[in-house]
């Protein structure tokens, strides 16, 4: 009788890593043909999803091989043979096949809320994990989910146990495992340099493009680019030319030939923002950013959201609006709260990688610092903790004196992982503000609201809707119209000029490589009189036009560098937003989106008008020269922002400085 050869260490190892990489790729299809059954736009396509499954094949293998190399790396330079007892494998393969199947959960669900695999959204998860598992705890029945995964964690170590019956690794004398470790980080130097020069996107679909991708590959190119520098990456222009039509596209003076020459810091875009001489009289200002308030949401903007009876889930915004400014046509920075805090109150265009709230610059031009400068105090209050986003570092360091968040609400207030709810965030701004005029100072106040966000969870009794998105939006609704009654009731109202805006929209939807179908938002100016009552402005805008034309709502005279303008001052100027998502950014206007990706690459979008939520790719040999200079002209607003910043040069300086430094 002929015996069976005994198997080589080297093959029983390389069994091994293949029964690691092998489960991972199939849960990798699976997961992507969910996604595309279930998030797919347009009519089903089978082609396009056979082309996902294979370049997402390539991706899973790619970065399994990358993110398995250490594993691999012991496998070749140890003995263990303690790997050959089967309970022990077992237990070790039940484990990490529970972490995999748990991972391909939670990307269905991140896909579910954002169209797109782990991003930017996803490092913040990581990095805040107070607020994040607190959400996601009362979000999501995780006890079911945690189960879930253990038992199809379980199940496929069994079923590969089976495949790795007599698993025996053998001596490993020191050449051998000298040798098998030089193979495995040749293999990984191989597989890193394949994965820097693949492109990353399989087609002009943006959400075809996400399922193809791979989860934890997307997670590093969020670490990668949280500060990118622009001129590394994007369109650069020659600097002069930069500026110059930066200032043009702005609606700033054309600097002189000897400005535009001068060193980076020397440099700068100022401009008168009021539209009045000074204000002497009582006037205070309050910006309300609501969370995730989508214009799809308000029922007088025409949102298709609605309640099951088809009435407005946004009563008394809708009620409010006929006594102010309405802003039919807002256009949100990108789709992170960070996004519309720099846009609404730095008037700063969204720069790719991180916002301006979290990179380290003490420095930036705001709204605060303007307020402030002019006699103000200055008040920020948020529902959770400042820690968030970093918010409590930038406000503080940038022109806000007082931040009020979390530890300074009643222990009984309602609340979530987010924080309180936002009925007690109102309370507390107008009890500031009552204080200030009882005290005869002038108050700019900041909200940042957060009970629109998950869990939903609202204090009982406040609506009659279910917890859920819709009713999230109509208790913030609820607690918007009770703060305006009371301040209205209180006399508040009579010596204040109100902002009321969504910082951005709900969530992604779209396959342009922007979605900017979703970033439109709405805003609402309330001022004492009658001058904007029932008005309605309906061009094209952007979260960066909000600090201007506060501004000249309050009568405040400044000289700034904010880069949006006046809605309200005298203009020919058509309408544009600039926008950004992940590593695009671009320009939107009524009938084009210009898009600068990485590595200097570009994308035009047409569509009929600016009502259009239709966005069509144009192909490059049909881009018209009008899109070409759009192109440049974005190029240039954004290739300047990134040379302000950087140089400090986006700073707020008082007139007398700025004429002092002049002479």
């Amino acid at each position: 009788m002929l015996s069976t050869p005994p198997r080589s260490p080297v093959s029983d190892r390389l069994r091994f890593a293949i029964a690691l990489v092998w489960p991972v790729l199939v849960l990798g299809a699976l997961l992507r043909v969910v996604l595309y059954v279930a998030f797919h736009d347009g009519g089903f396509a089978p082609l396009t999803l056979l082309a996902a499954l294979a370049a997402g094949l390539g991706f899973d293998l790619l970065y399994t091989l990358a993110a398995l190399t250490p594993v691999f790396l012991v496998v070749a330079a140890f003995r263990l043979r303690w790997l050959e007892r089967p309970l022990v494998r077992g237990s070790l393969l039940a484990l990490f096949f529970t972490a995999i199947v748990f991972d391909a959960v939670a990307q269905y669900y991140f896909f579910e809320e954002f169209n797109a695999r782990y991003n930017h959204i996803a490092l913040d998860y990581l990095i805040y994990p107070n607020e994040v598992l607190g959400n996601i705890w009362e979000s999501y029945n995780i006890p079911l989910v945690v189960s879930s995964a253990l038992g199809g964690g379980i199940a496929l170590a069994w079923f590969v146990s089976r495949s790795l019956r007599g698993l025996t690794l053998g001596p490993w004398p020191w050449r051998a495992r000298v040798s098998a470790a030089s193979s495995v980080l040749a293999a990984c130097t191989a597989v890193v340099l394949l994965l820097r020069v693949l492109p990353a996107d399989i087609t002009s679909n943006r959400i075809t493009n996400e399922v193809a991708q791979n989860g934890l590959g997307q997670l590093v190119r969020a670490f990668q680019s949280a500060e990118l520098d622009y001129a590394s990456y994007y369109t650069v222009l020659p600097r002069d030319e930069a500026r110059a039509r930066a200032a043009r596209v702005l609606g700033f003076e054309v600097p002189s030939p000897e400005t535009l020459q001068a060193p980076a810091g020397a440099f700068r875009l100022d401009r008168d923002s009021g539209r009045t001489a000074a204000n002497d009289a009582h006037v205070d200002v309050v910006v309300v950013l609501e969370e995730s308030l989508g214009s799809n949401f308000v029922g007088v903007l025409g949102g298709a959201e609605k309640r099951k009876d088809h009435t407005s889930l946004t009563p008394n915004f809708d009620r409010w609006s006929r006594d102010g400014l309405l802003l039919t046509n807002l256009v949100a920075n990108g789709n992170r709260t960070v996004r519309g805090l720099e846009g609404v109150l730095c008037s700063f265009v969204p720069l790719p990688g991180d916002s301006v709230v979290k990179r380290p610059r003490t420095d930036v031009a705001t709204l605060a610092r303007v307020f402030g400068s002019a006699g103000y105090a200055t008040c920020f209050l948020y529902g959770g903790y400042g820690v968030f986003d970093r918010m409590k570092p930038f406000m503080t360091q940038n022109g806000w004196n007082e931040f009020i968040e979390q530890p300074d609400f009643p222990d009984d207030a309602f609340r979530t992982a987010w924080g309180v709810a936002d009925e007690y965030i109102f309370d507390a701004l107008l009890a500031r503000q009552q204080q200030a005029h009882a005290r005869g100072e002038r108050l700019f106040a900041t909200l940042m609201s957060v009970s629109n966000h998950r869990p939903y969870d609202v204090p009982p009794g406040r609506i009659d809707l279910p917890r859920s998105r819709q009713g999230a939006v109509n208790y913030a609704d609820w607690a918007i119209g009770r703060y305006l009654d009371q301040a209205r009731a209180a006399g508040v109202l009579d010596h204040t000029v109100v902002l009321l805006v969504g910082d951005h929209g709900a969530r992604v939807y779209g396959a342009e490589q922007i979605p900017v179908a979703s970033y439109r938002i709405p805003a609402l100016f309330l001022t004492p009189g009658d001058a904007q009552r029932g008005r309605t402005y309906e061009s094209l805008c952007s979260q960066i036009d909000l600090a201007p034309t506060l501004l000249g709502l309050a009568g405040i005279s400044a000289v700034t560098p904010f880069l949006g303008r006046d809605l309200l001052a005298p203009s020919d100027a058509p309408g544009r937003a600039f926008v950004h998502h992940n590593h695009e950014i671009g320009l939107l206007t009524d009938d084009t989106l210009v898009v600068l990706g990485l590595n200097r690459e570009s994308a035009f979008y047409r569509r009929s008008g600016r009502a259009s939520s239709d966005l069509v790719r144009v192909k490059e040999q049909d881009v018209t020269p009008a899109m070409r200079e759009l192109h440049l002209d974005a190029a240039a607003v954004f290739q300047t922002a990134d040379e302000l910043y950087r140089s400090g040069a986006y700073s707020y300086v008082p007139a007398h400085v700025l004429g002092a430094r002049a002479r």
